[in-house]
């Protein structure tokens, strides 16, 4: 299987150094074309119809995102290249999509390309970046986020998490629907990724979402009560902190 690969990077010497790069080490990829800007890679898109986009996010006049967003549909698959920004990783990784990080690593690349290959070749619709496009376009509404475990991908509201714990590398998932799924990544990194919608760390071991608190409870040392009946510890180092979230 080839696929049918468009670049879109305002900067030509990155154009022209992951091309060599693709054709070099990638040879189930064919680049046929590159773009300098958003609104000409909106034009390639519509022109070749491609299977895979690589795409830079951070572009003068309107960024990656905001031509996303101007498509009304994206039935292509987009590797992210992008230079470091933490705001940018977080809406990327919160969907569990691939990205590369400037200068590009080959063997990063490859990997990258490989994911692709699998989906496309199962046919599979692209809902991680469906969920991206649809938090980007949903200002006010719940966020959605990819829960990945070890066979499937779970695509989930943030409202509908109650609350996350710690599981050595991994993380178990507490939901409304009274489902637990245990996800891979460590807490830490789903702190970083949550606290933006209200989650607060109370413990090194839990993340609480905010809307689902029902009580503090000041006894014993002070533990925090969620609407499904968990008992939430709050450690002395995170009480103060805790508490003025609670309260804002």
């Amino acid at each position: 299987m080839i696929l049918k690969t468009i670049i879109i990077d305002d900067e030509l010497h990155n154009q022209e150094n992951l091309k060599r790069l693709l054709e070099k080490n990638c040879p189930d990829t064919l680049v046929l074309a590159t773009a300098s800007s958003a609104d000409e890679g909106l034009m390639l898109i519509e022109k070749h119809q491609p299977d895979l986009v690589f795409l830079d996010i951070e572009m003068p006049k309107k960024n990656g995102f905001n031509m996303l967003e101007e498509l009304q549909e994206v039935n292509f698959e987009v590797i992210f290249v992008t230079a470091y920004n933490k705001y940018v990783l977080k809406a990327i990784r919160s969907c569990a999509l691939d990205y590369l990080m400037k200068p590009v690593v080959i063997s990063e690349l490859k990997k990258a390309v490989e994911n692709v290959l699998k989906v496309v070749a199962q046919k599979k619709e692209n809902h991680k970046l469906k969920t991206l496009v649809e938090n980007l376009k949903n200002n006010q509404g719940p966020k959605k986020i990819a829960l990945p475990t070890a066979e499937e991908l779970f695509f989930v509201s943030v409202d509908t998490i109650i609350h996350c714990k710690a599981e050595n590398n991994y993380t178990m998932f507490y939901m409304t629907d009274k489902q637990s799924i245990l996800v891979s990544r460590t807490l830490k990194e789903w702190d970083e990724l949550l606290s933006v919608y209200g989650f607060i760390r109370t413990h090194q071991s839990h993340l609480i979402n905010k809307i689902h608190v029902k009580s503090y409870v000041k006894k014993d040392g002070g533990y925090i009560v969620m609407n499904d009946g968990s008992i939430i510890s709050v450690s002395k180092y995170k009480k103060e902190q805790t508490l003025r979230e609670l309260s804002s």
